[in-house]
C-alpha cells in the first residue's frame, strides 16, 4: 500500500484547486494505485528494454488505452540492441510496430549519448477527464521494483485537468520530448515499403541487428564509445585542404602539457553502461587511465579520453571508414583528421606524390644491394598498394558478404613480408604507416611485443587501422585464428583491421596460411649504407608524413562499385585506383609498377627458384601416367632441404613432400606456373636419358655377372 506522508488541497490564483499528496511507495502494486482509472499515460522514465514496456502494457498491469514513454537512459540503438537480445524478438518487434502505428504504444529514446534524462514524470489522464500528475523517483518498470527492495518517494497532484500545474507538467513533458526521438520510426518507414511477407520479415531481421551488433562485450563497448562522440564535440580537419590545422592537431596530441582527457562540461561524453558491465570490469584500469569512468550509473568520458583509450587498446589509432558519407577519419584526441580528398585541379600534385613513392621504392638497387632490382621493386610497390587498401578491408567485407561464394578469409588476405635481416622490412612498415596516417603513426608493434591474444584484441578494436607487426616469429601467427579471422567473427557490427606481418624466418608460412596471405619477398640488403645514403633514405621516408597520395586514393576507392574479386588478384580494385592516379597525373609508370598483375605472380621468387633448380639439374622430373609429376632431389638434397622447394610453390599448385622429393598433383598446373616449356622439356629429356642410361648399365652389369 501507498504510505501517504503528507496531503493537502492547493488553491491557485485562478481559483482552481488540486489535491497534493506526498507518499513513500515500497512496492510495484502500491505504485500502480496511481494508475487505477487511467485511460492515457505520458511518462519520462528509465526502462531496461522495450520488451518490458510491451509486456507490461500487454499484461494489463496498466489497464490503459494508450501509453507514451520517453526512455531517459537509452539511445535508439541501445534500445534496439536490448530488444534484439530478447527471446521472440522479431515477434515482439512486430507487435510493438503494430501498436505504434495504431497510436496505442509510443516509445521515445534520447537522441544523443550526451543526454541522460534522469527525471521520473507521469501525466495520467483518467477515464472521467481528471488527471494524476506524478513527479518523484519511481521508474515505470516492474522488474526494477521486483529486483530489489525499493522505496520511492513520489509527489502526486490530482486535478480536474485544467489547472496551472497541468500546464506546468505539459510544458515539462514537452521540454523532455525535445531531447528524444521516436523509437522504431525508421522501421515503420521501411515496413510501409515492403511488398511481401518475406520482404517484411527480412526488414525485421535487418532492423533487429542481425548484422549490426556484436556478441563480444568488449567489442560492443569500443563501438559504443565511438558512437557516443557527437560531431560538435570534435574538431574536423581535412589533411589536404586544412593541412596546417591537421598538422597542429597531431603536434598538440604529441606535445601537449595539459591532460586532454580531463572531463569538462563542453567535452563530456555520456552513455549507458547497460550490457557492458563485464567489459568495463575487465578493462577498468585501462579505462580509468584515460578518464573513462562510471558516475551515477553512466559512463562519462571525453572525446580525447576515448581516442587515447582506443589507441591503447591495440597500439594503433581509431581509424574509421564511413560507408554512408564516403569518408575516412582518424581520431587524434579531440580532433578528427579527414583522410579523404578529391583529386586536385592541378595534376602535378598527384604526379609529385607518385614521384615520392617511386623515389622510396628505388632506394632498392640505388642504396640497397640486390641481384633482382626490378622484381624486388615490384614487390615493394605491391606492398604500397596493399597499405593503401588495408584500411578498406572491413569496407570490402561488407560488399563481399553480399555474395554467396564469398570466402572472406581468402578474399581479404593479410600481408606477409619475407626477407633477411637488413632487407628494409621495418623501414618499409614505418613508411607505410606514416603514409596512411598523415604522419601520426611513426612506430609499429614489434614481434617481441606480439602475442596471440593481440589477434583477438584486434577483432574487438572497432578500428580499421591495420595491425602491423615487425619481425614476428612464424610460431606466433596462430594458424587456427588466421584461418578463420574474418568468417569466425566478422558480422558487420564491429570494424576489424587486417594484419601486416614481416619476418626473417628462413621459410615462409605453410600452404594453408599462404592462401590467406599475400606474401612479398624483400630480396635486398641495406646493411652497407653510407652515411649520406642513410640520410637520403631517411629524408625520402620522412616526406610520407605530408604526402597526399592516400587521401586521393581513398576518395577514388570509395567511389568505386566494389564486387567480389577474382582469387588471382584480390587487390584488383586498389590496383585500378593506382592506374587511375597515374593516368590523371599524365605520368608513365616505371616498368616495375604492378598495375596489371600482382607482383608476387609476375615476379615469383619461388618460380625463379624452381627454374634455377631445373636448369642446374638439381632434381629429376618423373612424369606419372596419372598426371602427377615427382621432382626427385635425392641425388643432391636431403628431405630438410626439399622443404624449401615445397614452400616455394603457390598453395594452388598442391605440392607435397615425400622424403627427398616433391610431388605435384597436377602436371598441368606445375607447367603453367613455371611457364617455361623449354626448361620443362629439357628436364624431361634429361630424366629419360638418365633412365635409359640406367637401363643400359643394368643390362651390361647382368651380362658381365653372367
Amino acid at each position: 500500500m501507498t504510505k501517504t506522508e503528507f496531503e493537502a488541497t492547493v488553491e491557485f490564483d485562478d481559483g482552481s484547486t488540486a489535491e497534493l499528496e506526498m507518499a513513500a511507495d515500497k512496492s510495484w502494486d502500491s505504485f500502480l494505485n496511481y494508475f487505477g482509472d487511467a485511460q492515457h499515460v505520458y511518462c519520462v522514465t528509465y526502462s531496461q528494454s522495450p520488451a518490458f514496456i510491451y509486456k507490461m502494457f500487454q499484461n494489463q498491469d496498466l489497464a490503459v488505452d494508450s501509453l507514451e514513454v520517453i526512455v531517459g537512459d537509452n539511445q535508439h540503438d541501445d534500445y534496439r540492441r536490448s530488444l534484439k537480445n530478447t527471446s521472440n524478438a522479431k515477434k515482439i518487434a512486430a507487435q510493438l510496430e503494430s501498436l505504434r502505428q495504431d497510436g496505442d504504444l509510443l516509445i521515445h529514446t534520447v537522441d544523443s549519448a550526451r543526454v541522460l534524462l534522469h527525471t521520473k514524470l507521469y501525466i495520467v489522464e483518467n477515464q472521467d477527464g481528471s488527471r494524476t500528475l506524478i513527479c518523484g523517483s519511481a521508474n515505470l518498470s516492474k522488474q526494477a521494483w521486483q529486483g530489489s527492495k525499493q522505496t520511492n518517494v513520489n509527489i502526486a497532484w490530482r486535478t480536474d485537468g485544467d489547472t496551472p500545474v497541468d500546464e506546468w507538467f505539459e510544458r515539462l513533458y514537452a521540454f523532455h520530448k525535445e531531447y528524444a526521438t521516436p523509437f522504431m520510426e525508421d522501421l515503420t518507414e521501411e515496413i510501409e515499403d515492403a511488398e511481401t511477407a518475406e520482404e517484411e520479415a527480412k526488414i525485421y531481421d535487418i532492423w533487429l541487428g542481425g548484422d549490426e551488433f556484436s556478441d563480444d562485450p568488449v567489442a560492443e563497448l569500443n563501438a559504443r564509445l565511438d558512437e557516443a562522440v557527437d560531431d560538435d564535440q570534435v574538431n574536423t580537419y581535412n589533411v589536404v585542404t586544412d593541412a596546417e590545422e591537421a598538422e597542429k592537431a597531431v603536434f598538440a596530441a604529441e606535445e601537449t602539457d595539459t591532460d586532454p582527457t580531463e572531463i569538462s562540461p563542453d567535452k563530456r561524453v555520456r552513455l549507458s553502461p547497460q550490457g557492458l558491465e563485464d567489459a568495463i570490469s575487465n578493462l577498468d584500469d585501462t579505462l580509468s587511465a584515460n578518464n573513462i569512468r562510471i558516475n551515477d550509473g553512466e559512463i562519462v568520458a571525453t572525446p580525447a579520453g576515448i581516442a587515447r583509450y582506443k589507441e591503447t587498446f591495440t597500439g594503433y589509432p581509431d581509424l574509421n571508414v564511413d560507408r554512408d558519407d564516403k569518408q575516412v577519419g582518424l581520431r587524434v584526441d579531440d580532433s578528427v583528421l579527414e583522410l579523404t580528398a578529391p583529386l586536385p585541379d592541378d595534376p602535378q600534385g598527384v604526379a609529385d606524390a607518385l614521384d615520392l613513392i617511386e623515389q622510396y621504392i628505388e632506394t632498392v638497387g640505388e642504396f640497397g644491394e640486390t641481384r633482382t632490382p626490378k622484381e624486388t621493386r615490384a614487390h615493394f610497390y605491391e606492398g604500397i598498394i596493399y597499405f593503401c587498401w588495408a584500411p578498406f578491408a572491413n569496407y570490402c567485407a561488407h560488399h563481399y558478404a553480399e555474395y554467396e561464394s564469398a570466402e572472406l578469409d581468402k578474399d581479404l588476405p593479410f600481408l606477409f613480408l619475407h626477407g633477411d635481416n637488413d632487407s628494409g622490412k621495418g623501414m618499409f612498415l614505418r613508411f607505410g604507416t606514416r603514409l596512411i596516417s598523415n604522419g601520426y603513426v611513426q612506430e609499429v608493434t614489434t614481434g617481441d611485443d606480439f602475442v596471440k591474444n593481440n589477434i583477438e584484441r584486434a577483432r574487438a578494436s572497432d578500428t580499421v587501422f591495420p595491425y602491423i607487426v615487425d619481425d614476428v616469429a612464424k610460431s606466433k601467427i596462430d594458424r587456427d585464428i588466421i584461418k578463420s579471422y574474418w568468417e569466425g567473427k566478422w558480422d558487420g557490427s564491429i570494424q576489424m583491421p587486417t594484419f601486416i606481418f614481416s619476418s626473417n624466418d628462413s621459410t615462409k608460412p605453410k600452404s594453408e596460411l599462404r592462401t590467406r596471405m599475400k606474401t612479398l619477398d624483400f630480396n635486398v640488403n641495406f646493411s652497407e649504407l653510407k652515411k649520406d645514403e642513410r640520410e637520403a633514405a631517411a629524408q625520402i621516408a620522412g616526406q610520407a608524413d605530408s604526402c597526399n597520395l592516400f587521401p586521393w586514393f581513398a576518395h577514388l576507392f570509395l567511389q568505386r562499385d566494389i564486387s567480389l574479386p577474382d582469387q588471382s588478384d584480390r587487390l584488383a580494385d586498389a590496383r585500378d585506383v593506382f592506374a587511375e592516379l597515374y593516368a590523371y597525373a599524365g605520368k608513365e609508370p616505371p616498368e616495375y609498377v604492378p598495375l596489371e598483375t600482382p607482383a608476387e605472380q609476375e615476379h615469383d621468387p619461388g618460380r625463379r627458384k624452381w627454374i634455377s633448380a631445373l636448369s642446374d639439374g638439381l632434381c629429376e622430373l618423373d612424369f606419372k601416367d596419372d598426371g602427377r609429376i615427382v621432382a626427385d632431389f635425392s641425388a643432391n638434397l636431403d628431405q630438410q632441404q626439399c622443404w624449401e622447394f615445397q614452400k616455394a610453390t603457390p598453395a594452388h599448385i598442391r605440392a607435397n613432400i615425400y622424403g627427398p622429393a616433391v610431388q605435384f598433383e597436377s602436371a598441368n598446373r606445375f607447367q603453367d606456373w613455371i611457364d617455361e616449356s623449354g626448361i620443362i622439356e629439357a628436364a624431361r629429356r634429361d630424366t629419360e636419358t638418365a633412365a635409359d642410361n640406367t637401363g643400359v648399365l643394368s643390362r651390361v652389369t647382368r651380362l658381365v655377372r653372367g
